[in-house]
C-alpha cells in the first residue's frame, strides 16, 4: 500500500470512528427524549452521576442504572478519551487500535468510564518517560489495559476501607492502584502473549486478569468479600436484577443494531467505492498478525464488520434474547475487532461451540432442563451471548486448528467463562480474556497431542 494510500486509510478510520461515536450518541440522545420528554436532559445528567458513583464491577449494567442515553453518552466520552490518547501520543489508527475502541465502546455501557479509565491511561504514560520511550509505543496495550478500571472504583465501595482511611484515602488508593496497572500492563503483555502462542486476541485480558486475581487475593486475605451492599460481583446490576428478564429495552436496542449493521455497510460501500468484494474475502480474512486493515484496507473492513453485526443481530432475533448491556457491549466488541482478528467464519465456529456447551448445560445442569423450555433458556441467560460474541477472541484459534477443533474450543471457552469470574471478583471486565487464556493452555497442547502428523507446530510470537 502506498504511502498516500496509507494516509487515506488513516484519516477513513478517524472519521469513521468519529462519526459513529456521534451516531450512537445522537441516537441515545432520542431515545432520552422519548423517555422522557422536557426531562432527557436532567435524567441524562442524572445518569452519568450515577454511572460514576458505581462499583462498575463485571456485569454491573449502565442501562439499568442510567438509561439508554446517559450509557451511551458515557460509551461515547470513554471512547473520546482513548482517541484524545492516541493523539497525544500521535499514534495514528489501525487494525490494533479500532479493537481498543471496540471494546472500549462495548465496555463502557457496563464498567469503564472517563474518571475510573483516566488514571491507567496516566500510569502507561508515566511508564514511557521512566522508560524514555515514545508513548505511542504503549498508548495501545494502555486502552486494552483499562479493563481494570473497576480497581479504582472498588476502594470507594468497601466499607472496610473507607472506615480504615477515610473517603480522601480509598479515592488515592484507588486512583494508586489505577496508576500501577497502567504502569505494569506493557511488561505484563509482552510476558503472557507467549504463553497462548498470539492465539487468543485479548492477550491484556488474560494478564489483567492475573494482575486482577492478585488485587482481589489481597481483599480477600483481610476479610473483604464484597464492594458494598448489593454490589456483589457475582450479580453486578442489570437490567435482569432491575427489570426481570424481560424486553424492557430490547426494541430500542434492536432498532441500535439494525443501524449499526446499516451504518457500517453504508461506511463500506463508501469507503471501497464501487469496487466488488468477493465473498471469501469478507468472510475469511488473513493476514500476518491478523492485521486485516492493513491488508484489506477500509472497503472490505468495514464490510466485514457490518457482516460481524449482521450476524449477532440474526441471532439475536432467533433466539428471541432479552438484550442488556453485556450482550450489546460483546456485540460492540466484537464489531470492533473486524479489523485486527476477527474473521466473521472463525467467529462463526466459535459462537458455535459456545452454543453446543450452553445446549450441554441446558441438559446436564440442575434447575434448567423441566424448568423452562430451550428457546426460554437461550432468551434468558445472558451469559451465553456475552460468552459466545466476546469468546470470538479465540478466532485465531478457529483459523489455525480449524473448525472441527473450533467447536470444542468454543464449548470449554463457555465452561470457563461460568468458573473464573469469582476470582477476580469482578475487578477485570475482560473475564473473556481471561478464560479464553486458559483455554489456550488447556487446548493448545491437548490438541498437539492428538496431532500425529505435525499440523499444528508451535507458532513463534
Amino acid at each position: 500500500m502506498s504511502e498516500s494510500n496509507v494516509i487515506k486509510e488513516r484519516y477513513t478510520a478517524n472519521f469513521v470512528w468519529g462519526l459513529f461515536v456521534v451516531f450512537t450518541v445522537v441516537y441515545g440522545i432520542i431515545v432520552a427524549i422519548i423517555e422522557h420528554g422536557s426531562y432527557a436532559f436532567m435524567s441524562v445528567i442524572e445518569g452519568l452521576i450515577a454511572i460514576y458513583r458505581s462499583p462498575s464491577v463485571l456485569l454491573h449494567d449502565y442501562f439499568a442504572i442510567a438509561g439508554v442515553g446517559a450509557t451511551f453518552l458515557n460509551s461515547a466520552m470513554s471512547v473520546l478519551l482513548v482517541l484524545g490518547a492516541f493523539k497525544f501520543a500521535k499514534l495514528p489508527l489501525g487494525g490494533p487500535q479500532m479493537g481498543v475502541l471496540g471494546l472500549v465502546m462495548g465496555f463502557a455501557l457496563l464498567g469503564k468510564n472517563p474518571i475510573n479509565m483516566f488514571p491507567i491511561l496516566l500510569g502507561a504514560y508515566i511508564y514511557s518517560l521512566y522508560k524514555k520511550e515514545p508513548f505511542k509505543n504503549h498508548v495501545t496495550l494502555a486502552g486494552f489495559s483499562t479493563c481494570l478500571a473497576p480497581v479504582v472504583n472498588s476502594p470507594i465501595h468497601i466499607p472496610e476501607i473507607v472506615a480504615a482511611i477515610g473517603t480522601s484515602g480509598a479515592v488515592i488508593l484507588g486512583v494508586s492502584l489505577g496508576l500501577f496497572v497502567g504502569f505494569v500492563i506493557n511488561s505484563m503483555g509482552a510476558f503472557i502473549k507467549k504463553s497462548h502462542e498470539g492465539l487468543n486476541l485479548y492477550n491484556i485480558g488474560w494478564g489483567a486478569g492475573l494482575i486482577s486475581m492478585v488485587i482481589a487475593a489481597g481483599y480477600s486475605a483481610v476479610g473483604i468479600e464484597r464492594f458494598g451492599p448489593g454490589t456483589d460481583y457475582k450479580q453486578g446490576y442489570s437490567i435482569y436484577d432491575a427489570f426481570g428478564a424481560s424486553d424492557y429495552f430490547n426494541t430500542k436496542l434492536i432498532i441500535y443494531l439494525v443501524l449499526v449493521v446499516v451504518f457500517f455497510f453504508v461506511m463500506s460501500l463508501l469507503a471501497g467505492g464501487r469496487r466488488s468484494y468477493k465473498l471469501p474475502e469478507i468472510l475469511y480474512m488473513k493476514a500476518d498478525d491478523n492485521l486485516f486493515y492493513a491488508k484489506y484496507g477500509s472497503g472490505p473492513t468495514f464490510m466485514a464488520m457490518g457482516c460481524l453485526a449482521l450476524m449477532s443481530l440474526t441471532l439475536i432475533l432467533i433466539f428471541q434474547v432479552h438484550l442488556n448491556a453485556p450482550i450489546i457491549g460483546a456485540i460492540i466488541s466484537m464489531i470492533g475487532w473486524g479489523g485486527f482478528g476477527k474473521a466473521v467464519a472463525n467467529c462463526a465456529a466459535i459462537i458455535s461451540g459456545v452454543i453446543l456447551g450452553a445446549i450441554g448445560r441446558f441438559l446436564l445442569a440442575p434447575g434448567f432442563l423441566g424448568h423452562m423450555t430451550l428457546l426460554h433458556y437461550f432468551s434468558t441467560q445472558d451469559v451465553i451471548w456475552s460468552s459466545a460474541f466476546w469468546g470470538t477472541c479465540l478466532s485465531p484459534m478457529a483459523k489455525y486448528f480449524g473448525w472441527r477443533w473450533a467447536l470444542l474450543i468454543g464449548l470449554v471457552h463457555f465452561v470457563f467463562v461460568l468458573y473464573v469470574a469469582p476470582f477476580h471478583k469482578g475487578m477485570n471486565l475482560y473475564n473473556n480474556g481471561l478464560a479464553a487464556g486458559l483455554v489456550c493452555l488447556v487446548m493448545i497442547p491437548l490438541i498437539r497431542s492428538f496431532d500425529k502428523a505435525g499440523k499444528y507446530p508451535p507458532r513463534a510470537v
